[in-house]
């Protein structure tokens, strides 16, 4: 299989990617609109929240979507080949990071606007994992640790994502944010795709209840070789609510990513850094302001799909 084969399937798989590719094909996008972040990182987040699976109507979405993507493959393939989409499953760019800070109002942790980020205070996650770090496949911490990569002047899957309220990204707005510039080395461990974040599971392996078999990371021990965990913009449309297990007849296990809902890097120590104060992030452009978008209607009312004539 090729890498362009592997990506195609895993999008195909992606509860996410589903949503994404039926959504761009009946919205009439073509590969060159999607080849433009402002319109893909919108589209992705608004995907990631519907299909989120605390909504009502995820079972139904579940069943329904993946069969629908897959009468879709062949733009799918025309989308994953198109040259403009290489940059969704591009390493970290760590000359592009920017942090964001975030306030939230009614969060247990009070980030008030305007305060610069504190890297060197940036802490390593506890080993074994949290419970809650098993449940959530993310490390815990009372710091802001992410950065996500800039596209254009003022653009990032996370800011996008909170712009949509996209899953648990809510917040006040408006956003203050730095970019980031590494006074060190870091090592990223990269996720593109589900076999990485499979492989990412089974190296520091933790369970978490669902029959015993589930991998999720543990996080203390990614940190006691990687600086940082890195789910690029593909990785997000292939890997997210993709279970992925070993065809190799490995008995570990399966592994799931869910709830990161945007392209970012969670990092896991105090690090080295100078940043430098960007313009506010207001409002950049939420999914309903790309011309022609339409959602497909699984899940509204009787659960059907609804043609593009209105018709069932």
């Amino acid at each position: 299989m090729t890498n362009t084969d592997a990506r195609v399937e895993a999008l195909l798989k992606s509860l996410v990617g589903c949503d994404f590719l039926v959504t761009a094909v009946e919205s009439g996008l073509s590969p060159e609109d999607l080849a433009n972040p402002k319109i893909s990182l919108s589209l992705a987040s608004s995907s990631a929240e519907t299909v989120n699976i605390h909504n009502s109507d995820h079972k139904l979405l579940a069943a329904e979507l993946p069969p629908l993507a897959r009468e879709k493959a062949d733009q799918a393939r025309e989308i994953i080949e198109h040259p403009g989409t290489a940059w969704w499953f591009n390493d970290i760019d760590l000359d592009a990071q920017t942090w964001a800070s975030i306030v939230w109002n009614d969060h247990p942790f009070k980030f008030i606007y305007g305060t610069p980020p504190n890297t060197m205070a940036w802490t390593r996650p506890r080993n074994p994992s949290s419970e809650w770090e098993r449940y959530a496949q993310k490390p815990s911490s009372n710091q802001n640790q992410t950065t996500s990569t800039l596209y254009g002047p003022n653009l990032t899957s996370e800011l996008v994502a909170y712009e949509n309220r996209t899953g648990d990204y809510h917040c006040d707005f408006p956003l203050a944010r730095w970019s980031i510039r590494f006074l060190e080395e870091v090592r990223v461990f990269e996720i593109h795709g589900p076999a990485d974040w499979y492989n990412l599971c089974v190296k520091y392996p933790a369970k978490y209840e669902e029959g015993r078999t589930r991998l999720v990371p543990n996080w203390g021990a990614v940190a006691e070789e990687w600086d940082g965990v890195h789910l690029s913009f593909g990785g997000l449309l292939t890997t997210e609510q993709n279970r992925h297990e070993s065809i190799s007849g490995w008995k570990g296990g399966w592994a799931m990513l869910n709830f990161w809902h945007a392209e970012q890097t969670y990092w896991l120590r105090p690090l080295k850094t100078e940043s430098e104060r960007q313009s506010d992030f207001e409002k950049g452009m939420g999914y309903h302001e790309i011309e022609n978008y339409r959602s497909h209607n699984i899940g509204w009312d009787t659960g059907t799909l609804l043609t593009t004539d209105g018709h069932l």
